[in-house]
């Protein structure tokens, strides 16, 4: 579903041009009252090229992980978390003016995924945990070529708290299911 969201946003930007300024995470007009980009800002690209980088990394999510997700997870986290990220900005990359893109989302989609296959295959998933704390901790010294591909400076910022709010949540869905496992088998005994 985040998929099409994103391709229709991107498609409709070709057909009306104004849309991405619209809709994009931007400092000044959030400060006006436009609070609506502190959602949106996450759902549109830079181009085509942009979003294809985030829809494979949306494939290779899926290819990553045995264990899928509630809808009703996927639907909150894919709201909450670009707000999220959003005031984490606001704090953290006082000089950022705007931004776009699904990128923040995708890294915490991806922490989030990792912790609800924990149970399932743990040395798998602290695998994947550390390569991406890896890959967070290097980026700010080693941009790699994705700045070049969509013709911006990657906000690696926005991976940082996406991560966060992807190990929140699935520290929370974790929490979760142990309770409802615990609510399942009963009260316990008093013997």
């Amino acid at each position: 579903m985040a998929a099409i969201v994103m391709t229709v946003i991107q498609l409709a930007a070709v057909f009306y041009p104004a849309l991405p300024d619209i809709l994009e995470w931007s400092r000044n007009e959030m400060a006006q009252g436009q609070w609506w980009r502190m959602l949106t800002g996450h759902w549109i690209h830079l181009g085509m090229t942009h979003l294809g980088l985030n829809l494979a990394g949306l494939v290779l999510l899926i290819a990553l992980f045995d264990r899928s997700l509630p809808p009703t997870w996927y639907a909150g986290y894919l709201l909450a978390a670009p707000v999220a990220i959003s005031f984490g900005l606001v704090w953290v990359a006082p000089g950022l003016d705007w931004y776009r893109g699904f990128s923040g989302s995708l890294h915490g989609l991806f922490a989030l995924l990792a912790l609800a296959n924990m149970p399932l295959q743990p040395r798998w998933n602290l695998m994947l945990l550390t390569g991406l704390a890896v890959k967070l901790i290097l980026e700010p010294y080693f941009p790699g070529g994705s700045a070049e591909l969509i013709g911006a400076q990657v906000i690696y910022q926005a991976h940082w708290l996406g991560a966060l709010t992807g190990l929140a949540a699935g520290l929370l869905l974790l929490f979760c299911n142990r309770q409802r496992l615990r609510g399942a088998q009963g009260p316990p005994s008093p013997e």
